[in-house]
């Protein structure tokens, strides 16, 4: 990496442990100084503040007013901004003005083109509302690119591999893996109906009425969809954990269900193929297109579909073990595309761009 930033600015949502571990390596990677504004964890993800510690200066965003805001950002005086996408207006006002100023500004994105309405009027809008404030998209995929293409953003303007799980740590539950005499299934993240639940909890019970020997399904997380797994039959409901732990989770699985009606990407895919756990996913994830090949390292089932889903557990489950560590290598494999240290790079490379 060549001109290395000293002073980072991150206006950020809420923090993650993926997001924290590509901050870190951004930090080892140009010595910088970062200043992070975050909206506080929600309650159905309580993260441990412990994860953030290390950050130079860290605010939450309610706190402040943009006034406050802009205060901060002139006594921290940094020479490049990287902007959790454009959903914060006073985040989008001090963008601007850094800017007009000389300052490198990226936002990242992992909203997919699906040609709604409001989308073709933020096309229309893009050239006033987000071209002054926001120097280079930095998306997640190929969905998310074809987005950004439309809002106008191309060639050096537009970056991806805007998301990376914490690729170190998974990598070692990869390398810890070994064949199981209790095969399960493993599900991480919110117990919402956008993530499918519903659609989970009856595939699931097709596939135990139609398999001789059904694997148990572990599920991790909160939400209000919970009480949909409270006593059915080979469910396991482990609540939310923190991240240090899921690694632990994801080595001793056999395979991973993303079930999600309405997912703009998935990182909780990325950990899962990095852990080397055969896939399967709806075709709604985002993550899917990069790190999910039909019949190489899992299967993709039609959203909304639990009679599909049904059949893509019980086609997997069928498989020996051999033949399941041949497909977790092949997650593996794909999981390389993104990595924190690629992550890093990739923003210095787009500040650089973007002074150039």
């Amino acid at each position: 990496m060549t001109e290395m930033p000293q002073r980072i600015a991150v206006l950020y949502s809420r923090l993650s442990g993926y997001v924290t571990a590509c901050l870190k390596r951004l930090k080892e990677a140009t010595g910088a100084e970062l200043l992070v504004v975050r909206v506080p964890p929600a309650p159905d993800a309580p993260f441990d503040d412990r994860h953030f510690a290390w950050i130079d200066r860290l605010l939450d965003r309610p706190a402040l007013s943009d006034a406050d805001l802009d205060r901060h950002l002139a006594d921290f005086a940094p020479d490049g901004v990287l902007m959790a996408g454009w959903y914060d207006r006073g985040y989008l006002r001090t963008a601007r003005a850094l800017r007009a100023r000389g300052v490198p500004v990226i936002a990242g994105s992992d909203a997919q083109w699906h040609g709604t309405l409001k989308q073709r009027l933020g096309v229309l809008a893009a050239p006033r509302l987000l071209h002054p404030s926001i120097g280079a998209l930095w998306v997640t995929g190929e969905r998310q690119r074809q987005f950004a293409l439309r809002l106008g953003y191309r060639g050096l303007r537009l970056l991806t591999g805007y998301y990376s799980c914490d690729w170190d740590r998974f990598a070692e539950a990869y390398a810890g893996r070994s064949p199981t005499a209790d095969p399960h299934w493993l599900y991480v993240g919110r117990y919402a109906e956008v993530k499918g639940i519903d659609v989970l909890v009856e595939a699931y019970r097709r596939y135990r009425a139609a398999t001789r020997e059904p694997w148990p399904l572990v599920c991790v997380g909160t939400g209000p969809e919970g009480a949909r797994l409270k006593g059915e039959e080979g469910i396991i409901d482990r609540g939310f954990v923190q991240p240090d732990t899921l690694p632990d989770l994801m080595r001793a699985a056999s395979g991973f269900i993303l079930p999600s009606r309405r997912e703009p990407w998935g990182v909780v895919l990325h950990e899962a193929a990095t852990s080397g756990l055969p896939l399967i996913s709806s075709d709604a994830s985002g993550a899917a297109v990069h790190l999910l090949r039909d019949g190489f390292n899992g299967y993709l089932f039609a959203n909304g579909d639990p009679v599909h889903l049904a059949y893509q557990l019980e086609r997997l489950s069928r498989l020996g073990p051999e033949a399941r560590a041949v497909m977790g290598a092949n997650s593996h494999h794909l999981s390389r595309q993104h990595t924190p240290s690629l992550w890093a790079q990739t923003l210095v490379e787009g500040f650089r761009a973007l002074r150039a």
